[in-house]
């Protein structure tokens, strides 16, 4: 299923992973063809005893000794690149500063022997031959002194290549259209992970506009899923409902605009003091709706009843008006029932509670469990 998400988005996305494809590979293209052709020379020699030994005992221990004693070969290999021989052979080519410093030099040991390869690359295939033999050349004359009974002898010498070793433009274009596809595949992933929150809250419109709180229909959405959960699991759930509207105060003395503020304020206020499990909803008007999982009606009343004295005595400041409104409320409560009551029946018992609440008056919440109604002067 995921697979298939992927393959959506891609599709949809063809606009970005196209020509990011494209743009990097025919860079690829470009950069590979006009690179310079790489050559490489290689000369060989090979480490060993001197014919100033005596005899063959003398000779045998000889490659012994070279055979154990490593630092000897390596020394050989350090003074084939070092910079001291390649000045040399410059020199006696006639090579400018900037012929010699492009060709790269370098000398190791084949493993297991007391064979040393000198290798030369550059771009000029006849250049790489002749420097790579001159260094050979050099680094004879210039080692035979250093261990007597040791010599550096030629193998083979450094031949012409027809064809260049670099740059390898097959496996360069599959790298770059490996790296083209990959780049137009991250960044049509990255759009729609960009795109994804705005998208999703616009197109759910979960979130009521004026209070901040979730909207009806997404309240309503959540009311079925733990009705189910707490029919499934007998677990209780309380459903409230709270007018905050206080008729004499803000019916006509205060502007539309003061009264969104004072909802939007007074969402807030009670957002902070629910669980991150219950759901506060703006359901019509002034009336909000709190869905409270895992809490039985006791519990849920004496829970609205401490929201109701934090509102009334926590004043409202407007910042745009500079007015401060002191609010009060009523409040109904219904217990869910496992009687196969739905969300219909379930909203319509939480009104009744909060319809007798506001004809007892303002300030009052009333819990209606079942067929029986409870105010809150009952126990």
């Amino acid at each position: 299923m995921e697979l298939k998400i992927y393959l959506r988005i891609l599709l949809r996305k063809w606009w970005i992973v196209l020509p990011v494809f494209l743009i990097t590979f025919t860079a690829t293209v470009v950069l590979t063809f006009t690179q310079a052709p790489t050559y490489k020379a290689t000369a060989t020699f090979v480490i060993a005893p001197t014919g100033a030994l005596e005899n063959v005992g003398s000779f045998l221990g000889g490659l012994e000794v070279l055979s154990g004693r490593t630092e000897i070969a390596n020394t050989y290999a350090e003074v084939a690149a070092s910079w001291a021989i390649r000045r040399e052979v410059a020199e006696e080519l006639n090579l400018s500063w900037d012929q010699w410093k492009r060709l790269s030099v370098g000398s190791k040991l084949r493993a297991g022997t007391n064979v040393m390869e000198i290798t030369v690359e550059g771009s000029d295939p006849v250049l790489v031959r002749d420097f790579a033999n001159a260094v050979g050349a050099k680094t004879m004359a210039y080692v035979q002194e250093l261990y007597e009974v040791y010599e550096l002898r030629p193998l083979d010498q450094a031949g012409l290549l027809a064809s260049p070793v670099g740059p390898n433009r097959v496996l360069y274009l599959a790298l770059g259209a490996m790296l083209g596809l990959a780049l137009g595949v991250g960044l049509a992933f990255l759009s729609e992970y960009l795109q994804t929150p705005l998208v999703s809250v616009t197109d759910l419109g979960i979130f009521d506009n004026e209070t901040g709180a979730y909207n009806q229909r997404y309240f309503r959405q959540r009311l079925g899923e733990e009705m189910s959960r707490a029919r499934r699991n007998k677990y209780p759930l309380s459903l409230a409902l709270m007018n905050v509207d206080q008729l004499e105060v803000m019916g006509t003395s205060f502007s539309s605009q003061v009264r969104r503020e004072a909802l939007r304020k007074v969402a807030v206020f009670l957002k902070q003091y629910l669980r991150e499990e219950d759901v506060l909803a703006r359901l019509d008007g002034t009336i909000f709706a709190f869905l409270l999982p895992d809490m039985p009606g006791d519990k849920a009343k004496a829970v609205i009843e401490k929201l109701q004295t934090r509102i009334a005595w926590t004043p409202l400041e407007m910042e745009k008006s500079g007015v401060k409104l002191n609010l009060s409320g009523a409040a109904g409560v219904a217990a869910c029932q496992y009687n196969g009551t739905g969300q219909d029946e379930f909203l319509a018992k939480a009104n009744r509670a909060l319809q007798q609440a506001e004809a007892a008056g303002y300030g009052k919440v009333c819990l209606l469990v079942e067929d029986e109604d409870f105010d809150d002067n009952k126990s």
